[in-house]
């Protein structure tokens, strides 16, 4: 069976999120999305733990369950560390437990070197590969997943991170990290520039913070049994029937730290151009904050284009790359995402197509058939039109920098393609 997974979210209880951000309202909008299993996200934090246990179904060998969506526990925790000493590194690490059991466990075992109460996203002073030896101890199907792993601040193989594989990050734990997050600011192809995650999966999930955020970046599963064992199969040891399908992808251009750049200065260059002004921004003097994609333009060992070997089920998994419903509608229509008449076109699409994921990949005739009836010929075409040039990849982009995100819009419609 086909699941569409996003593993990686987070809870009221993150610093940051909506307060909608609870099993109830992330199980309703993931059913809107398209979604059939999502990630708890902050489950070490106390009270959101006893949300959990509360909210959720919970069969023994089964995933947990709210109203027709399956759930996993989850975390993002910050790792904290010195290495080697005298370095210091944070580094964001997606945590998937088997169950609610072993996430309890789990939060014992951290909660030594962590405050687990005041956020949902805990500091843990920890190492890399010292959380991973201790975790996969208390249990060995647990994933390890390193998040998001290009983000200059958190991200593992960040210009701020620092390390420059998965050996130098995870020492002798590095043969038991099978998948690493792209992030939204890069996708597989500039992944695979790196001859050196082969055999890792990579996998994408939405970061999200608030429910409508779900799944902007999800990661497909072809499933013998919906339950974890087969989850962490198809992740760690893929065969014919539990592998990776496909990723959903943001343009990766619309994440924060594509380019590199100076967001006070609104500077935004190549890493070429940073490397002649000596990494400093020519209008204040202070640093520049590097990119993603000059990131792995450093670290790649292979040609821009190059597609590793699929050597298991899953291995190089095909992508697409997609645009919330909302901001496509709202750039076809001229109109902000939030306004009522976008949510009536929204919702037209949603009692057509079942969910945003199935509108936003349906043929678009279909979409514009759909909205006839109830819209007339011009606003339906307008759609129309959206949805092919995103299906075609013909979108104009402004690429992010600095922690500002990028923007995406219709060509002919500005520097960013907006009206």
């Amino acid at each position: 069976m086909r699941i569409l997974a996003d593993l990686h979210v987070h809870s009221k209880y993150a610093r940051g999120c909506s307060p909608q951000m609870d099993i109830m309202h992330m199980s309703a909008s993931a059913k809107r999305k398209g979604l059939q299993l999502v990630g708890t996200g902050d489950v070490t934090h106390p009270k959101y733990f006893e949300e959990i246990k509360k909210e959720t179904k919970e069969t023994e060998g089964k995933f947990l369950e709210h109203n027709g969506i399956f759930f996993v526990p989850t975390v993002e925790i910050n790792n904290t560390f010195e290495q080697p000493a005298g370095k210091k590194r944070r580094v964001h690490t997606l945590v998937v437990l088997p169950d609610l059991q072993t996430a309890k466990r789990f939060s014992e075992m951290i909660a030594p070197v962590s405050k687990l109460g005041t956020d949902g996203r805990p500091w843990v002073r920890m190492s890399l590969e010292k959380l991973a030896q201790e975790a996969l101890a208390l249990h060995p199907k647990i994933l390890i997943i390193p998040a998001h792993i290009w983000t200059p601040w958190f991200g593992v193989f960040g210009a701020k991170g620092g390390f420059e594989s998965l050996q130098e990050a995870y020492g002798s734990q590095a043969k038991n990290i099978h998948a690493i997050e792209t992030g939204l600011s890069s996708d597989p192809p500039m992944n695979w520039r790196c001859a050196w995650l082969d055999g890792v999966k990579i996998l994408s999930f939405s970061d999200a913070h608030s429910p409508d955020n779900l799944a902007r970046e999800a990661s497909e599963f072809e499933l013998e049994e919906a339950d974890y064992g087969h989850l962490w199969r198809a992740i760690a040891e893929p065969d014919e029937k539990n592998y990776l399908v496909r990723t959903i992808e943001f343009f990766p251009q619309e994440g924060k730290y594509f380019a590199d750049g100076h967001r006070e200065c609104g500077l935004c260059i190549s890493a070429q151009e940073t490397r002649k002004l000596g990494g400093r921004c020519p209008k204040c003097g202070k640093k520049i904050t590097r990119g993603v994609l000059g990131r792995i333009d450093l670290l790649a060992d292979r040609k821009e284009g190059e597609k590793p070997p699929a050597r298991r089920p899953g291995d190089a998994a095909p992508f697409v790359h997609l645009v919330p419903l909302r901001t496509l509608i709202g750039m076809a229509l001229e109109r902000g995402a939030k306004t009522q008449g976008v949510e009536e076109v929204y919702e037209k699409l949603l009692e057509k197509f079942g969910s945003e994921l199935k509108a936003l990949q349906a043929p678009a005739p279909e979409v514009e058939n759909a909205l006839m009836p109830s819209h007339g010929l011009e606003k339906s075409r307008k759609i129309r039109q959206a949805i092919e040039l995103m299906q075609t990849e013909k979108l104009q982009l402004k690429p992010g920098f600095d922690g500002q995100y990028g923007e995406v819009g219709l060509p002919g419609h500005g520097e960013a393609g907006r009206p």
